[in-house]
């Protein structure tokens, strides 16, 4: 769930996640993110108001530029901390990993290098026995370019789907995305196994 400037104030994201955890139940997976909104004292803040209520993880709590930031709220708190999706290639996830800013890494193999650089933030990640969740916010190419990557680390146990209006992810390409309780399939086919609507691609070509 988003959290940040959107709402206001700490006080106002704190209390929202508290009522998302009263409605979740105990065994669902909370993650937040404030995507890079908290200044690094309203991060630490926020972060010591929802530690009681089981967040899996916090995505980058201050700017992807505030480094010093990053790491002093890790050190804050025992909510796992997860950066990644603005980052360039291995050496800066090396960075944020070698100032122990961060527990998950998210690259965005549309940002960070593509999938050959994206398997060696993966190996940052096993060496470093961190977690990886590839960042798939975006079209249906960059989340199976992003699934891939998953399955094919041993860190990553957790794949983004959106449920959003997104017609680039759940339009754009023939293949269906089956998703059945939270689970998702490995891929089976060649390259990123996904065939591109050609008028899908017209419309939005015409729109542009």
């Amino acid at each position: 769930m988003r959290v940040g400037v959107m709402d206001g104030d700490v006080d106002t994201s704190i209390a929202r996640v508290e009522a998302a955890r009263g409605a979740l139940g105990p065994g669902i997976g909370l993650m937040v993110d404030a995507h890079g909104t908290f200044s690094a004292s309203e991060a630490k803040r926020f972060a010591a108001g929802v530690e009681p209520f089981d967040v899996r993880w916090f995505e980058e709590p201050v700017s992807a530029d505030d480094r010093r930031g990053a790491v002093a709220v890790r050190s804050s708190t025992s909510i796992a901390i997860a950066a990644g999706e603005s980052e360039f290639t291995r050496f800066d996830f090396r960075d944020l990993v070698e100032i122990e800013a961060v527990d998950v890494l998210q690259p965005d193999l549309a940002i960070c290098g593509g999938p050959t650089e994206g398997r060696r933030i993966a190996a940052l990640a096993e060496a470093y026995q961190l977690e990886l969740a590839p960042h798939c916010w975006g079209s249906a190419l960059s989340f199976s370019a992003g699934m891939s990557l998953a399955f094919a680390s041993p860190a990553a146990t957790v794949i983004e789907y959106s449920l959003g209006g997104n017609p680039f992810l759940h339009e754009l390409a023939e293949e269906t995305i089956e998703v059945a309780d939270g689970r998702v399939g490995a891929p089976v086919r060649a390259g990123l196994g996904v065939t591109p609507r050609q008028e899908f691609i017209a419309e939005y070509t015409r729109k542009s």
